[in-house]
């Protein structure tokens, strides 16, 4: 479906739950914050609300997410349904806990890529970052994935002070393996919205250190990719500047929250809610009003930052 900016939206990132068995310090402020909806979609209603979205509003590509998506039970059953409705580009957002035992079943039921969150190969660090879980459990769940044919990315959230001296680290782990690892400027959501120590590390900052030990020349991109990419000897990096080079002008996204309300927008995240069509008997015309309706929210300028939690919209 075309925005008001002529902007084609054409995927669907979908937060299938809210709880989490991390607690990442950019995310949330405990463990605690993650609370599953009362109102949380079962497969058959989540495929249900994914195909009316694909007939009838254009969605193309669909991404998992969470909280953490593997914690979902019936996780499998979306992915081969998705699968079997034609979507073929079917991604993945973890923070990699689980993978390790889960990764042949998830590429056997229809999935092609994942985007692994790391933010440091340091297990102490690993640990200080995430709150809960274990360094070694992500690493053999990125193995397992690269076994198993699926195209793996790592996203590594640069912090000022915390882990900006493994951003090279970072790349010469993920070119050894022909892994794409994309850097991520913090962005001011949730506990860090409105923050006085805003601990952020620009693109150009990240850039100069790479740049201090190899070559580096930027390469194309998809057009909507949130993502600036570069060469090095070796392989790709990218780096998601949201505040140095924002990129709203081509956002291409729509969320489906875990109760199944739309979020058109991270900066104006005003629910849409979508829920009472998979009770309605001819949805195809509601659908498109309210597809219209979250899509209009989007902006075309700058991130402006928000209180939401990521793992309610999805990461």
């Amino acid at each position: 479906m075309i925005d008001q900016h002529g902007r084609n939206i054409n995927k669907l990132r979908i937060s299938l739950s809210e709880v989490c068995n991390m607690a990442c310090t950019y995310c949330v402020t405990s463990l605690s914050d993650h609370k599953r909806s009362p109102d949380e979609l079962n497969s058959d209603q989540i495929l249900y609300l994914v195909r009316l979205l694909k007939e009838h509003a254009g969605i193309e590509k669909v991404r998992l997410t969470g909280g953490e998506p593997l914690l979902y039970p019936e996780i499998l059953n979306v992915i081969s349904g998705i699968s079997e409705m034609g979507i073929k580009s079917i991604g993945l957002t973890s923070n990699g806990q689980l993978l390790a035992r889960k990764a042949k079943a998830l590429a056997e039921a229809g999935l092609k890529n994942v985007n692994i969150s790391l933010d440091s190969l340091d297990p102490e660090k690993f640990k200080l970052l995430g709150r809960v879980g274990k360094l070694h459990k992500t690493l053999e769940g990125i193995e397992e994935c690269l076994k198993n044919g699926l195209l793996v990315k790592i996203n590594m959230v640069v912090i000022k002070g915390e882990n900006e001296n493994e951003i090279v680290k970072m790349l010469e782990y993920g070119v050894d393996r022909g892994v794409e690892v994309r850097y991520l400027e913090l962005m001011a959501m949730g506990p860090l919205y409105k923050k006085d120590d805003f601990k952020l590390l620009d693109m150009h900052e990240i850039l100069s250190r790479i740049s201090k030990k190899y070559s580096v020349k930027p390469v194309s991109a998809d057009p909507d990719s949130t993502s600036l990419r570069y060469w090095v000897p070796g392989g790709f990096f990218g780096i998601i500047p949201n505040k140095s080079a924002p990129f709203c002008s081509t956002c291409s996204r729509l969320r489906l929250t875990s109760d199944g309300q739309l979020i058109g927008c991270l900066s104006n995240p005003s629910p849409v809610s979508i829920r009472h069509l998979l009770n309605h008997a001819d949805p195809e015309e509601a659908l498109k009003k309210l597809v219209k309706k979250s899509i209009s929210f989007k902006q075309d300028a700058a991130f402006t930052g928000s209180s939401l939690v990521m793992s309610r919209v999805g990461g």
